[in-house]
């Protein structure tokens, strides 16, 4: 899935950081959602998870975060989610 501009937008401190690599997570109630993908050799924090619906784009790296991945995500080993 092509990620969207906006979201590129929201996130463009951690693709000019990081790169550009993001995974689909689903789509709940209306919204798109993406998760972040960080290099394997950076140890970070929460994950990161846009929320894009309506064109608008929310940002959520907290616990609200690992809620999202857990409702979206059967398969953890899919994505590489640890």
């Amino acid at each position: 899935m092509n990620i969207p501009e906006q979201v590129k937008n929201e996130a463009r401190w951690l693709i000019e950081q990081y790169g550009d690599s993001f995974d689909y997570l689903g789509n709940h109630e209306g919204a798109d959602y993406f998760l972040y993908k960080f290099p394997e050799d950076v140890t970070t924090g929460f994950p990161f998870v846009f929320r894009y619906g309506d064109g608008q784009v929310m940002t959520y790296s907290d616990f609200e975060a690992l809620d999202l991945i857990n409702l979206l995500i059967k398969d953890f080993d899919e994505v590489g989610v640890e």
